[in-house]
């Protein structure tokens, strides 16, 4: 069985050093190691612990597993509807969780379907050109938004 703790000392180590050095039982380097020990003694006994529930199997340690980081870019249609005219475009550029570039929304008032497909693969390339070593031949995905919810002000459509 591990010794008691003195009390005196304990509390001694929860206080400044100039505090302690003034008190009468001051011993010099034996007060320091102790005192270092006193303010340890908690955190090394939970590690202590810690460390014997994983080696018995009692507690499984945790695996973090890193996410692949892959550039993917997003294309936004503000539409209502899959077959109805797209009123706004916007894309999203993303490197694993992070998103890197945001091109802002524009209106396609009087765009032709080949005019937004020259914008998106121009947008593209532009977003290759941001990555190093990287060359994106696809948006990863495309997402519908009402066209309600288009950031873009003054608008044309919207009242």
């Amino acid at each position: 069985m591990p010794r008691k703790a003195n009390e005196k000392c304990r509390r001694c180590a929860k206080q400044g050093v100039d505090v302690a050095k003034a008190k009468e039982c001051w011993v010099g380097q034996k007060c320091h190691v102790r005192r270092a020990s006193y303010r340890r003694r908690d955190r090394r006994n939970r590690e202590r612990r810690d460390l014997y529930a994983v080696e018995t199997g009692k507690v499984i340690p945790e695996q973090t597993v890193e996410p692949p980081i892959k550039p993917a870019a997003y294309r936004y249609f503000y539409r209502e509807r899959v077959d109805a005219p797209v009123h706004a475009i916007q894309f999203d550029l993303w490197v694993g969780q992070e998103r890197v570039r945001i091109e802002e929304p524009v209106h396609t008032l009087g765009w032709k379907k080949a005019d937004v497909t020259r914008h998106s693969l121009r947008v593209l390339k532009s977003f290759s050109g941001d990555l190093v070593g990287g060359v994106l031949l696809q948006f990863e995905d495309e997402m519908d938004i009402h066209p309600s919810e288009c950031p873009v002000r003054p608008c044309p459509l919207c009242p």
